[in-house]
């Protein structure tokens, strides 16, 4: 009787230690969160849910980053994780990260993918808040990019973004979020529209012929007839 007491203690002891859901929990608005994962306090957590916002646009930095525990059952999403970036002009950026992994901590996906050079494609940029008008200028991409119309909001509705630019977004994501007012993590895509890159027309203009060479010419032909009056 107490050897099967004492076995009963141990698969109590071994379902809390599986049930128990460790996560990255931070907030912090200026620097980088830790790695560490800590275990979710109280009851009802099924996923760890990650957001990440990094921006240069306006020439102003800005940093958003928020890591939890959640309630929400993300296994059910067909997809639970985008991160990508939008080059909009020169040293302006907007890299945008988010995922919901059900029962583990989740990867880490924040940091930016490398560019490869510039390509001889472009796209219409520009940027706003809180509005969907925004001066378009055009863009020169890089390597393997897109051009993207984002438009986003934060779930509580209190600040949205419109941006359109070159973006390394793969296509499976792009599919993800076509469907208008999809959320992920604490983001609301209300619309995001992938378009191929409008390669560059290149012009070619034939330089005339300088008078030096004009010149020459003339006088070859005139020495050639010269000649041929003394010949004969």
């Amino acid at each position: 009787m107490k050897g099967i007491l004492i076995a009963g203690v141990f698969v109590v002891f071994a379902i809390s230690v599986i049930d128990s859901l460790k996560c990255r929990q931070c907030y912090s608005p200026t620097e980088s969160c830790s790695d560490e994962a800590t275990e979710c306090k109280g009851e009802g957590f099924l996923s760890c849910v990650e957001s990440l916002v990094n921006s240069t646009l306006g020439g102003s930095h800005y940093l958003y980053q928020n890591s939890s525990c959640s309630a929400n059952n993300c296994a059910k999403n067909s997809n639970t994780q985008v991160a990508f970036t939008v080059h909009v002009f020169d040293n302006q950026t907007l890299h945008f990260s988010s995922q919901c992994c059900q029962g583990e901590a989740c990867n880490d996906t924040n940091h930016e993918t490398g560019t490869q050079g510039l390509t001889n494609t472009q796209c219409s940029a520009c940027y706003s808040y809180n509005t969907t008008d925004c001066q378009e200028k055009t863009r020169q991409c890089f390597q393997g990019e897109r051009c993207v119309h984002i438009i986003a909001e934060f779930v509580n509705g209190k600040s949205g973004t419109s941006v359109k630019g070159c973006s390394d977004i793969s296509e499976s994501t792009c599919e993800t979020l076509a469907l208008e007012n999809r959320t992920i993590g604490e983001f609301v895509f209300q619309s995001v529209k992938c378009e191929n890159a409008t390669v560059i027309p290149v012009t070619t203009n034939t330089p005339p012929a300088s008078t030096g060479v004009k010149a020459s010419f003339t006088s070859s032909v005139f020495g050639s007839l010269l000649l041929l009056k003394l010949l004969f």
